[in-house]
């Protein structure tokens, strides 16, 4: 079973998450802390990691850059509610597989985490930036 890593600092979009791809047949494990999920991904194997930028206690793109440093080829999808191409491409530079803009689209989301966890090469029109909405 595929082992996903989300860390975001909403409870919320956390819940969220882990329900909809354990629905999907992923082992999900999730945090609120950039810190705590660097020790998570320190300690466990993972698939794929989703990761929001901006959060309270620590800055996505720093935490990015220390999953890199453990892991260089696991995939790291961004999360943010930002839309800047800006972010995006910083994203990118230091590492990032793909960037999702908040709110997520649920199919989106989904046949990204597929086709990256299948080994499959992701085009960056499908991850950089979405435009998403609720589905």
């Amino acid at each position: 079973m595929k082992r996903i890593l989300i860390i975001d600092d909403e409870e919320g979009m956390c819940w969220a998450l882990d329900k909809l791809l354990t629905q999907d047949g992923y082992e999900v494990m999730t945090t609120t802390s950039g810190h705590e999920g660097l020790g998570i991904f320190s300690s466990n194997p993972v698939d794929l990691v989703l990761l929001d930028i901006k959060m309270a206690e620590s800055n996505g793109l720093e935490i990015l850059e220390q999953i890199r440093k453990i892991d260089s080829n696991v995939p790291v999808l961004i999360m943010t509610g930002y839309s800047s191409m800006s972010i995006a491409l910083e994203a990118m530079d230091r590492g990032a597989t793909g960037y999702l803009t908040k709110p997520l689209k649920t199919t989106n989301l989904r046949e990204t985490v597929r086709r990256l966890l299948s080994g499959e090469s992701v085009e960056s029109d499908q991850t950089i930036p979405w435009n998403n909405h609720h589905d």
